[in-house]
């Protein structure tokens, strides 16, 4: 196998890593909510539970950012290795130039 062959090799293994990264960032964004921590407000705790529910929503809108951002990523690295392909074959002969 060529040193070419190894790096593309390379190049589709973390295009799909990314993808999956970005796919388990997404499914775990979705079940951090503020709205229902599992816990009830005892009598004068309500900025104790107000202040946990603005921290998880926080937490909720940077993991969701962090989604978009890596899903950005994962389709750079996806439209790296389709051009890397494609230029592998032209180089070949074997597509259209």
């Amino acid at each position: 196998m060529s040193d070419v062959a190894l790096f593309y090799d390379d190049l589709q293994e973390s295009a799909a890593d990314f993808m999956t990264a970005e796919s388990a960032l997404v499914v775990d964004t979705a079940d951090l909510s503020g709205d229902d921590p599992g816990v009830a407000a005892p009598i004068g705790r309500y900025q104790l539970k107000t202040g946990m529910d603005r921290g998880m929503d926080e937490l909720h809108t940077a993991s969701a950012d962090g989604g978009a951002t890596a899903s950005d990523l994962a389709a750079a690295v996806s439209n790296i290795s389709s051009a890397f392909s494609s230029l592998d074959d032209e180089l070949s002969g074997t597509g259209t130039p």
